[in-house]
C-alpha cells in the first residue's frame, strides 16, 4: 500500500505521494543533521475509497498515519561509524521519517508502559513493512529493523553493546592465545558477555510484557510471546552482524575523524552558509530537499 498526500488545497483527499519537501536546517553538530517536513504526508494499508481518471483516492480518514507539516527529523538516524553501511536518506527516507513521526507520538502519549512497547513494536513492524514497499533490499531491512527494536530500548541497547563489546575482546584475547597476564582478563571478558546474554534475555522477556485495548475501555496486560521474540531476533541479528562489520565501522569513523578536521561546533558549518538565527522576519533561510517516492 502506498504512501498519501493531501491533494492542494483538499486535505481531504489524499493520493499517492509524489515527492516530500523537507527543509535542511542550518548545520549545529558535526555528525548530525535536522530536517523540517515543509508538506504533509501518510500512510495506509486500506484500499482506495474512490478510483479516478487520474487514479486512487484515499478520504482522510483513511489515512492510518500521518506525518504533520513543522516535524523535525533526522532522517535515519544511523550513527557515523556505519554510514558506509546504511545512508541517512534513499529508499529509507520516507519509512524513516514516518517511523521518527509515530515514535514521537508515542512517546508524547502518556500512555502506560506497557501499551507504548505494544504500539512501538507495531511501529518498528511498519518500518520494516515499508522499507519493503519503497525498494528496499532485505539485509538492509532487516539491519534496520533490528536497529531500531534495540536502540529504541534504553536497556536493551546498553546491555546490546556491552555484550558485543566484551564478547569482541574475548575473542580477541582467545585468538591472540591469552597468557599467564591475559587469561584473567579473558576469563572477565567472557563471563561478562555471558552475563549480558542472560540480562538481555530477560530484557527480552520484560519488553514482551504488553497491553493492548479490550471492549469496554480497559487494556489487559499480559505476555506477548513474539514480542519477546522480535527483540530476541533482533538482538541476534545485531550479533551476528556487528562483528562482521566492525572493520568497515572502525576505517569509516578513522576516515571521517581526519577528512572532517575543522568541522564541527555550534556555528562552523552552516546550511548554505545562512546564519542560524531567524532575522527579523521570523523566516528561517535553508535548502529544501525533494525526494521522489518509489512508484
Amino acid at each position: 500500500m502506498p504512501f498519501v498526500a493531501p491533494l492542494a488545497g483538499d486535505l481531504d483527499r489524499w493520493v499517492p505521494a509524489a515527492t516530500v519537501d523537507l527543509r535542511q536546517l542550518p548545520v549545529s553538530g558535526r555528525w548530525k543533521v535536522w530536517f523540517e517536513v515543509l508538506t504533509p504526508f501518510g500512510y495506509t494499508s486500506r484500499p482506495a475509497d474512490e478510483r479516478t481518471p487520474t487514479g486512487p483516492v484515499w478520504h482522510r480518514g483513511s489515512v492510518e498515519q500521518r506525518v504533520p507539516t513543522g516535524l523535525v527529523t533526522d532522517l535515519a538516524s544511523v550513527p557515523m561509524p556505519l554510514w558506509g553501511v546504511v545512508a541517512s536518506y534513499g529508499r529509507q527516507t520516507l519509512p524513516a521519517i514516518l517511523h521518527d513521526a509515530t515514535s514521537r507520538a508515542l512517546a508524547d502519549s502518556g500512555r502506560p508502559a506497557s501499551s507504548r512497547r505494544a504500539a512501538r513494536r507495531d511501529a518498528d513492524h511498519l518500518f520494516r513493512g515499508t522499507l519493503r514497499e519503497t525498494g528496499t533490499g532485505p539485509v538492509r531491512r532487516w539491519l534496520m529493523w533490528a536497529a531500531v527494536r534495540i536502540f529504541g530500548s534504553l536497556p536493551v541497547a546498553v546491555v546490546f553493546l556491552l555484550a558485543v563489546v566484551a564478547g569482541i575482546v574475548a575473542l580477541g584475547l582467545g585468538a591472540a592465545g591469552a597468557g599467564t597476564y591475559g587469561s584473567p582478563w579473558l576469563g572477565g571478558a567472557v563471563v561478562v558477555a555471558a552475563a549480558s546474554l542472560g540480562v538481555l534475555l530477560g530484557l527480552a522477556l520484560w519488553t514482551g510484557v504488553e497491553s493492548r485495548p479490550v471492549p469496554g475501555g480497559d487494556e489487559r496486560v499480559r505476555w506477548v510471546p513474539a514480542a519477546s521474540g522480535s527483540v530476541l531476533g533482533a538482538v541476534g541479528i545485531g550479533l551476528v552482524a556487528l562483528p562482521l562489520l566492525l572493520p568497515l565501522i572502525v576505517l569509516t569513523f578513522v576516515t571521517e575523524l581526519v577528512v572532517g578536521l575543522g568541522e564541527g561546533g555550534p556555528a562552523a558549518v552552516r546550511a548554505q552558509g545562512v546564519p542560524t538565527d531567524r532575522g527579523p522576519t521570523g523566516a528561517l533561510p535553508t535548502t529544501r530537499i525533494t525526494y521522489p517516492a518509489a512508484g
